[in-house]
């Protein structure tokens, strides 16, 4: 009898497994299928997108690209050398990072201080020079590829010069050292050219242009913001100080059709600060660009964690970790005194040795140390302000098209502790991209350290019309499957806002 029950358990099982082989087999097949699993990697395009894809007229608007931190190649106009965009496994010589520098001078405002170097095209590839090979890595080449495939011609392009097509694909190259409110106005300025010169292609190809052309904004990263300032404040300079934050208008909004960012640090990230007061290091085992170079780019401290986060705080002496975290005093890392107490980047006493180069007419330490501080200044007040306009809500009647794509999928530093030497550690990481957490990308407010009401829903500033999380590192977004097949849906096939 027992032997029979085990026999019969033997086949119960040997029953089971055929069946399960039997539906594995049949499960490749997923065509007409209620039950498949499958998970294809191709994308099959409809007819109706083939078509959308193929359209060329005034309803398909033009895209302008907008790259982020770092994504610009940089020249001396002066000679002609490209002084960013080409690297080698050790640092450039002081030459090439006093071009790199933004020029500091006492009593000047930040938008007067250049050196006349300037961006001279997209960081489409990077250039390695490593032991006299020359090397090439992908940086934005595949994005552009994308969205060349999606139907539309480059200006420049052999199709746009060669086969006289109409351009309806534009990139915007910036220099990313400066303030997002001057890129803002120089991306205002892009858009008026582009604007009349389509004008005038849409009349001689279709007989009519639309009043005014519409472009579709895809900034990466720091281009994100330059555009979300653009749309909310138009070709506005950040007002003076003591003067109060103004109103939202959208002026730029009526030039864009859609607005989409990708990965965008929308209430900062925490690797600026970080970088301010150590330096820059690109990948592991990279050269160290010095943090008083580092610590002259307004951009880096108009990108720092908005001060809701308390994303930098002090050390308790004898408590721990966690208790540090739980109970330490916030840094306002907007206070010039911050950065003197911890002797951070441009206030640190020991960056006298690149201050000297890097401000040869200033003759003694105490002189350069004067300039370096009140550099530091300005930087820290327009980093200020443009923190408390991008954190004002968007108006609630606004109908402005605007959606992220977030990655969610790698550990993101979020919170550093600073013991009473100044130095600076990360303690937490969240979700994110690498660089920007995920929290950050959406704009939400919440800090889900502070004490108080917890609201389980996301509280942002701007009213999205899509938030999109994808499998991806700060570039890697921009080649994740997920961002492809939804980023070509929205830039072609969905309606902008007045037409819905």
């Amino acid at each position: 009898m027992k032997r029979a029950r085990f026999f019969g358990m033997i086949l119960t099982v040997a029953a089971g497994l055929l069946v399960m082989l039997v539906l594995n087999a049949c499960q490749p097949d997923a065509v007409g299928s209620y039950q498949s699993a499958l998970t294809p990697t191709e994308t099959i395009f409809s007819q109706a997108t083939k078509r959308s894809l193929a359209y060329e007229g005034v309803r398909r608007n033009p895209v302008i690209l907008i790259h982020g931190l770092l994504g610009a190649r940089l020249e001396d106009p002066a000679t002609g050398k490209e002084f960013w965009g080409t690297f080698s496994p050790t640092l450039p010589g002081r030459d090439n990072l006093k071009l790199l520098s933004v020029p500091m001078s006492w009593g000047k405002p930040l938008r007067e201080l250049s050196n006349n170097t300037r961006p001279s095209f997209l960081l489409d590839s990077v250039s390695v020079s490593l032991i006299g090979l020359q090397f090439s890595m992908s940086a934005y080449g595949p994005l552009v590829d994308t969205i060349k495939q999606a139907g539309y011609v480059q200006e420049g392009s052999k199709e746009h010069l060669e086969d006289e097509r109409c351009p309806t694909f534009f990139v915007f190259y910036y220099d990313w050292r400066r303030s997002i409110a001057e890129n803002a106005i120089e991306l205002g300025k892009f858009i008026r050219a582009k604007q009349a010169m389509l004008n005038e292609e849409y009349r001689v190809r279709y007989g009519a242009s639309p009043d005014p052309v519409r472009f579709d904004l895809m900034g990466h990263s720091m281009g994100g913001l330059i555009a979300r300032y653009y749309m909310r404040y138009g070709e506005m300079p950040l007002p003076d100080e003591g003067a109060p934050d103004p109103a939202v208008t959208w002026a730029g909004a009526k030039n864009v059709g859609k607005l989409i960012q990708i990965g965008t640090p929308n209430s900062g990230y925490l690797d600026t600060v970080v970088e301010l007061v150590n330096g820059l290091r690109l990948q592991p085992g990279a050269p160290l660009y010095p943090a008083a170079v580092i610590g002259t780019f307004p951009s880096y401290y108009e990108m720092m964690p908005f001060p809701q986060f308390a994303a930098v705080r002090e050390m308790i002496p004898g408590k721990t970790e966690e208790e540090s975290i739980a109970r330490g005093k916030a840094v306002d890392l907007y206070d010039l005194n911050t950065w003197i107490k911890y002797e951070w980047g441009l206030a640190n006493p020991d960056c006298d040795a690149e201050l000297e180069w890097l401000l040869p007419d200033v003759k003694t330490a105490a002189e350069r140390r004067y300039v370096a501080l009140e550099h530091l200044q300005k930087c820290l007040n327009s980093a200020k302000r443009i923190a408390s306009m991008l954190s004002t809500p968007d108006p609630k009647d606004s109908d402005v098209f605007q959606m992220v794509f977030i990655g969610d999928s790698v550990p993101t530093s979020s919170l550093a502790l600073v013991d009473e030497k100044g130095d600076l550690r990360v303690v937490r990481y969240d979700s994110g991209d690498g660089k920007v957490s995920a929290v950050s990308a959406r704009a939400d407010l919440r800090n889900p350290d502070a004490p108080g009401a917890w609201g389980p829903r996301m509280e942002s500033p701007v009213r999205w019309k899509g938030v999109i999380h994808v499998s991806g590192a700060h570039m890697g977004i921009t080649v994740a499957p997920d961002f492809l097949h939804n980023m070509r849906f929205y830039l072609v096939q969905f309606p902008d806002p007045d037409e819905e």
